[in-house]
């Protein structure tokens, strides 16, 4: 039972409860020792109404109203918003100010984590506690999410939670320690694979096998070097037929290439549109667009699962971390095409304008020439 006590140079109570086996003492902000009793009490009663699984926010909001009242302050202007509110409204905030590809990686890292929270999603905030962050940590490494990943996951939402502190919704970050700190200099530059032309020809008939939609993102693929998000979500749009030119947007930078299409690639694209007729989906993959990359069900497993099939190895590399990569992946076409480009003898400076290594925002106009010197150069590249 809840007791209340004088303390030395304080003219109110202080009330005494125990929580979770712990002593807990704190003022009631009331000199009323009756008013004072009674607010140790409710105290104790939302205490023990917590331990037992029955803590409900609007109980407690009514308590908390009741010993203001009786304490003469106003009250109208308590709120304590849900998890998903608080997160979808500092998500809003957030989103006009960043960069298309980071905007990508704050979304996905909010909605992942209100996925994995569950019935906690609709609770308040401060229903999550530190252990609730280092579990949900620990789920994205056992789906085998990258490092990087999990990190910037991580980052996202402890900048969430920061800004909830300096809203006065919630006391400390549970993300504060949650995100796992690797010493400088032990995780190794991650080595990567590529593939032969003929690894490449098996590879694309695992790809058909598997689906168009599959056949379409190796092949922009492999003759645009492009990232594996950015294949995916390649739109008609960004598609000039007439011209054989396409618009590539990369996530990863923000910026836009154009580049000519090349003619193998060409003949595809072609007959995926006239098959598709007048309305064609806005893009290219629709069923892929949308999809996590990372995850045990994500594009990049699913193209491990492609490379499987058409016996092509993986293969193993060490990160310099507990966790092995595979040396090669999606990513892997990224670097054989830039590989390939490099034996045709194309120039530094045209691989570069291809794959958009350099920064191209100054390159988004190329002029008639350079686009018959980069037309020229893929169909010398040997793949």
């Amino acid at each position: 039972m809840a007791s209340i006590h004088r303390r030395p140079r304080s003219p109110f109570w202080h009330g005494a409860f125990r929580q979770g086996g712990k002593l807990v003492l704190r003022s009631t902000g009331s000199a009323d020792r009756a008013v004072a009793r009674r607010i140790a009490d409710e105290w104790e009663q939302i205490a023990r109404q917590a331990e037992a699984g029955t803590h409900i926010e609007q109980q407690t909001r009514e308590v908390i109203v009741g010993i203001l009242k009786r304490a003469n302050v106003e009250s109208h202007s308590i709120k304590t918003p849900a998890l998903k509110s608080f997160l979808d409204g500092w998500l809003a905030s957030k989103l006009s100010a960043l960069a298309k590809g980071s905007a990508w990686s704050y979304q996905k890292a909010v909605d992942g984590f209100l996925t994995w929270a569950g019935k906690k999603a609709s609770m308040p905030i401060a229903a999550i506690q530190p252990q609730d962050a280092r579990a949900y940590i620990a789920s994205l490494q056992s789906a085998n999410y990258a490092s990087k990943t999990v990190s910037v996951y991580g980052k996202v939402l402890r900048s969430a939670f920061k800004q909830a502190i300096t809203d006065g919704l919630i006391p400390s970050n549970p993300f504060a320690a949650a995100i796992p700190k690797v010493a400088k200099g032990a995780v190794k530059a991650h080595r990567r694979g590529v593939f032969t032309p003929a690894e490449l020809r098996i590879l694309l008939e695992a790809a058909k096998g598997r689906s168009e939609d599959w056949h379409t993102a190796v092949l922009v693929g492999i003759y645009t070097g492009a990232r594996l998000r950015d294949c995916c979500r390649l739109e008609w749009e960004d598609i000039d037929l007439a011209e054989a030119t396409l618009s590539l947007h990369q996530l990863k930078t923000g910026s836009r290439i154009q580049i000519p299409i090349h003619p193998a690639l060409l003949e595809h694209l072609e007959a995926l549109a006239s098959r598709a007729g007048d309305r064609p989906a806005a893009f290219l993959t629709p069923s892929l667009a949308e999809a996590e990359t990372g995850g045990a069900h994500g594009l990049s497993r699913q193209f491990a699962a492609i490379m499987r099939e058409a016996g092509v190895s993986a293969g193993k590399t060490s990160s310099g971390t507990r966790r092995q990569q595979n040396e090669r992946g999606f990513h892997s076409l990224r670097h054989t095409f830039i590989s390939a480009l490099a034996a045709a003898d194309i120039p530094a400076e045209l691989r570069m304008k291809l794959s958009g290594h350099a920064d191209l925002k100054s390159h988004t106009g190329y002029t008639h020439t350079e686009t018959r010197q980069l037309a020229e150069a893929l169909r010398r590249m040997k793949v």
